[in-house]
């Protein structure tokens, strides 16, 4: 037991000394920092599915291939829509914290790892249902067939470095919403990688308000990971297209609809949320690091912590 604890001890105590050298030569070493970076997300009516596609499409796409004629045929549908569309936009990286309460060591190891893992994210609004048929019993029509997100490469930039499209027509029977991913491209990983590998996932989550006769209603409609990819950049981009046959995807809720509503207009407004993980590879010594520190909990490696870093104060 006593072995154990010395090693634990060393093992932390040589966490400490890193952490100690690598203050000293903070003053010769400048700091590396992402610049922050904007994602939008666009609500992609049929009727403007060509538009939409074609703002700032990456540069490695070919736009007259197959897999592009696919996709724009998929969001267009077919269908003649309105094209009127509301957009709200999310401008900032929303990053990925640890809540911990550690010795200086652990909280400077942890900060060190919160550059590998990022979560960014974009919000938009829009009415779902296509309006216009008044009939009673009529069937519901979507509106809204895809979403776009998109993350730049900067505040300022137009660099598309990540973009990701999704299809969220009506299913065949016009009971569900069949969401399903159609092409993720990523040129930039938006945290560190130490071999420029990542692991990426994608969920699409949906809100509304609606009422019944009598009643008012808020709430999730559906929130689902619709993509989870292994990504390796070392090579260059990346880009992936998924099927469009029309099983593909997951069934989810309809948008709810109000008692009573104006079906001569569109209707059935909804909330869109897509977030996107973003982990990186931290190197081996950095994530040997993290293993070893302790938990804030444990009393007696809290100890060990702090008599380590009282000890590297004499290296």
């Amino acid at each position: 037991m006593a072995a154990r604890v010395f090693a634990s001890w060393a093992l932390v105590l040589a966490a400490a000394a890193l952490a100690a050298a690598r203050a000293a030569e903070s003053e010769h070493r400048e700091s590396v920092t992402f610049a922050p970076t904007r994602a939008v997300l666009v609500l992609i009516p049929a009727a403007e599915a060509m538009q939409s596609l074609a703002a700032h499409r990456p540069g490695a796409l070919d736009a007259k291939s197959a897999q592009e004629a696919d996709l724009a045929r998929e969001c267009a549908n077919g269908e003649g829509q309105r094209a009127q569309t509301e957009k709200s936009f999310l401008f900032d990286i929303v990053i990925r914290t640890w809540r911990v309460l550690l010795h200086p060591v652990a909280v400077s190891v942890h900060e060190e790892l919160q550059k590998y893992a990022q979560i960014s994210g974009a919000t938009a609004s829009g009415d779902y249902y296509r309006g216009g048929d008044t009939a009673a019993g009529a069937p519901l029509d979507s509106r809204i067939s895809c979403l776009r997100f998109t993350r730049f490469a900067g505040n300022a930039s137009d660099e598309v470095a990540l973009d990701f499209v999704a299809g969220v027509r009506l299913d065949r029977g016009r009971d569900a919403i069949r969401l399903r991913p159609l092409r993720l491209f990523i040129s930039q990983g938006a945290a560190k990688s130490a071999n420029g590998q990542y692991a990426v996932a994608i969920s699409v989550r949906a809100d509304a308000v609606w009422r019944d006769e009598f009643t008012g209603h808020q709430g999730v409609v559906f929130e689902q990971t619709v993509a989870a990819e292994s990504v390796d950049l070392k090579k260059g981009s990346y880009l992936k297209y998924y099927p469009v046959d029309t099983d593909s995807g997951t069934r989810v809720p309809i948008v709810p609809v109000s008692f009573g509503a104006d079906r001569s207009r569109d209707f059935g407004r909804a909330e869109f949320t897509v977030s996107v993980a973003e982990l990186g590879t931290p190197p081996a010594t950095l994530s040997l690091l993290a293993d070893m520190l302790p938990d804030p909990d444990e009393k007696l490696t809290k100890l060990l912590v702090t008599a380590a870093t009282a000890g590297s104060r004499f290296q």
